[in-house]
């Protein structure tokens, strides 16, 4: 076998450069003449942690880790006693969820990727957002009130028969206040009848506390590697 090479559309779009997924394993050749074509692509590859050749591989080729993703499966539902509202995106929601997406994250792979830049990372996020908002993506986008106004979101999808946290965040004013919980337990209980799944990074320590303690359990894991060709 070998890695395949797959453009990413979306992406590209959004960051404006061509932006390319590598998926597989084994030999890198193909893979090492498509880089050389490329002057400003940008590539991404996940892979298995237990997969070590594979990431060596890799990085012989200029990818580097940039994150470790883990994937949390919902094993048990803990009660959240919360007062927090939540319910799903209205028009008058849309422009304070696009600024809390364009704003609350630190961690995604993105932000961990200091050649990508923590401006055109939140870009990413706010157009990823947008989506949900305009009803071209996912299957839910809950909002979380707090004081009079929108203070966090979650993005919701299914995806072969598993209910899935897409993204979720809080406005970076609005800590401590049990939101992310309450956000969470809204989608524990919306999508009751189906698995429920998680995804975060092994830098994201406060939403991993989260997760575990909501009755998450570490189900994946997996490297996350970037490379910027012609850097």
């Amino acid at each position: 076998m070998s890695f395949a090479v797959h453009r990413d559309a979306w992406l590209s779009e959004v960051m404006a450069r061509p932006v390319f997924r590598v998926d597989g394993t084994g030999a890198t050749d193909d893979l090492a003449a498509h880089v050389r074509d490329q002057r400003n692509g940008f590539y991404f590859a996940k892979v298995a942690t237990d997969q070590v050749t594979d990431v060596r591989a890799l990085s012989r080729h200029g990818f580097a880790v940039v994150d470790t993703s883990v994937t949390f499966e919902l094993a048990r539902e803990v009660p959240v006693a919360t007062a927090i509202e939540v319910s799903e995106c209205t028009p008058a929601d849309a422009e304070a969820v696009l600024a809390i997406a364009g704003s609350a994250f630190r961690y995604s792979r993105f932000h961990l990727d200091p050649t990508v830049g923590v401006e055109l990372a939140n870009h990413v996020k706010r157009v990823w957002i947008r989506n949900y908002v305009t009803k071209q993506r996912g299957d839910a986008l809950l909002v979380a009130h707090h004081a009079g106004k929108p203070a966090g979101f979650l993005a919701a999808l299914v995806a072969h028969g598993t209910a899935v946290i897409d993204l979720v965040a809080v406005a970076t004013d609005a800590h401590g206040h049990g939101i992310g919980s309450a956000l969470c337990a809204a989608f524990a209980k919306r999508y009751h009848d189906k698995p429920r799944i998680v995804g975060t990074q092994v830098a994201n320590v406060p939403s991993i506390r989260m997760y575990t303690k909501l009755g998450y359990e570490l189900s994946r894991s997996q490297y996350v590697l970037h490379l910027h060709a012609g850097t």
